[in-house]
């Protein structure tokens, strides 16, 4: 059995559409959510100050395009900068090659995401994992007990902890595993899943951060108590900035 970390971390997200700070509800174009504070970089800013140690970085102009681009590059590349020294800046969304992973390394970024080329590719996911390491994340994106790709729009073809073993054993050391049926809904990350994941790479093999219907300090506590190495918050800090202290109390 998994027990609690002490290298848990807290992930405020930001989501970026045309270089404004947005949520989708269940990862859906047609259902954004955003509020007075869509200045991405000021959000960013927010966050750092109020001693957040990790940020979670969504380009979803890139994941349905599948190419990084402006202005959302700029954004990245400028919260990079405003970046504290201990800070660390987790980015996804639209990474196809190897090429546009090292572009983001090169501006700043200290950890990055990918999805869909995780599992098409697996040669390149090797790849990226000999050169860039523990730089390296993949997201498990779930629904049914099946990964979902392509901006959740197709089945992998495979259970979720069948994926969550082979990755591990591929060499990568960080997993985001996310209930898309939870996304945006703020009615509590997927325990049931997140708890199958953690005992398929048991042994602390790799992180496991848990994403999708984070909204309460209840919720951090139960993602850390698990096992979890981390879980990502978006919508409830949309709906309640003030909500950033509590959480961050929690997975202290």
């Amino acid at each position: 059995m998994n027990g609690p970390r002490d290298d848990f971390l807290l992930y405020p997200a930001i989501d970026l559409v045309a270089g404004r700070a947005v949520r989708l509800l269940h990862g859906q174009f047609d259902q954004i959510l955003t509020n007075e504070l869509d200045d991405a970089l000021e959000r960013a800013r927010r966050v750092w100050e109020a001693g957040s140690r990790a940020l979670h970085v969504i380009d979803l102009d890139a994941a349905r395009s599948g190419e990084p681009a402006e202005p959302n590059r700029g954004l990245v590349r400028a919260i990079a900068a405003a970046k504290p020294p201990t800070g660390l800046l987790q980015v996804g969304g639209g990474l196809r090659s190897a090429a546009a992973v090292d572009r983001l390394i090169a501006d700043g970024v200290d950890r990055v995401l990918i999805g869909t080329m995780a599992f098409r590719e697996p040669e390149l996911l090797d790849a990226l994992i000999a050169h860039h390491g523990a730089a390296i994340a993949v997201a498990i994106d779930s629904r049914g007990g099946s990964v979902r790709i392509a901006g959740w729009q197709e089945d992998a073809g495979v259970p979720v902890a069948e994926a969550a073993r082979e990755l591990v054993d591929r060499g990568v050391r960080h997993l985001l595993v996310t209930g898309i049926d939870r996304d945006g809904s703020l009615a509590g990350p997927d325990l049931a899943l997140l708890e199958g994941v953690l005992a398929a790479v048991a042994g602390g093999r790799a992180g496991v951060i848990a994403a999708g219907g984070v909204t309460t300090a209840g919720d951090v506590r139960n993602a850390r108590a698990l096992g979890c190495a981390g879980a990502v918050v978006g919508r409830a800090l949309l709906d309640d900035p003030d909500l950033l202290a509590e959480l961050l109390a929690a997975a202290a």
